[in-house]
């Protein structure tokens, strides 16, 4: 089976072509490593997007595919690690800001290395173009980890804490994916919820397009368990002003409206 890379960044510019050089460069015409289309982090800057997108795609490629993030959403620069899960043997390196958080959990961490001897002598402004994708690109041909940098525990992946009801992805139709549990969640029954500043009433359902153009729905999404809110056929997200990291909050006001007869 071939090595798969997976740049998993916010740098959806000219900068993402860098990166895809850079890993060519290394990995020049080999068949046995392929470089998958990037995954953009939305919006820019998100640790906490970042987190959602490695876990998904940890889900959605095979074993010993190599998951590396090009982003910095902090003041100070993190530093970057690299590490290996116990289920998949998938390869993950970049800033530890919290974009390992959900997959070492769910994963397991089996080893996990240091890469700090690779910053030496003069700043370097675009350390994913010189420094992070390189690295991936040596992965993908063998290279062992522990000759890329220095073993540190397990236990040093940041946390990112999240709590219940964080908005952790917003896609294009505007369907908010948040964290916790809709507990004794029945279909048609109404909820009170409440996203920042607005406060609509949404009924539960298991498919949101069953129901009329505008109706605010809360039902369960497509990535492992969590939760989603969307208004059929409109942008929820814009109506509400809703962004990742965001929280929402819900309550149970009643069951299945009855039709009047």
């Amino acid at each position: 089976m071939p090595s798969r890379i997976v740049n998993i960044t916010d740098c959806i510019d000219i900068a993402g072509n860098e990166l895809r050089a850079s890993l060519l460069n290394i990995v020049g015409n080999d068949p046995n490593i392929l470089i998958e289309p990037p995954v953009p982090i939305n919006p820019a800057f998100s640790a906490i997007n970042a987190n959602f997108a490695v876990r998904l795609m940890a889900d959605a490629y095979p074993p010993g595919t190599i998951l590396f993030t090009t982003i910095n959403a902090e003041k100070v620069r993190p530093p970057n690690v690299l590490g290996r899960t116990n289920e998949k043997e998938l390869i993950f390196l970049g800033r530890n800001l919290g974009s390992f958080d959900w997959i070492t959990r769910d994963f397991g961490c089996r080893e996990l290395f240091d890469l700090t001897q690779h910053y030496t002598g003069e700043f370097v402004s675009f350390a994913g173009k010189f420094i992070t994708a390189p690295i991936a690109a040596k992965a993908a041909k063998g290279v062992p980890l522990s000759d890329l940098g220095n073993p540190i525990p397990v236990d040093s992946i940041f946390r990112l804490k999240l709590a219940t009801g964080t908005i952790v992805h917003v896609d294009n139709f505007g369907m908010m994916k948040f964290t916790g549990e809709l507990e004794g969640a029945g279909e048609g029954d109404r909820y009170q919820v409440t996203i920042n500043e607005s406060t609509v009433e949404a009924v539960y359902g298991k498919r949101l397009m069953s129901f009329e153009t505008g109706t605010w729905v809360l039902f369960p999404g497509s990535s492992f368990g969590l939760f989603e809110l969307g208004k059929v056929r409109e942008l929820g997200a814009k109506f509400v002003e809703a962004k990742v990291g965001d929280m929402l909050t819900w309550k149970r006001v009643g069951g299945p409206k009855q039709e009047s007869k």
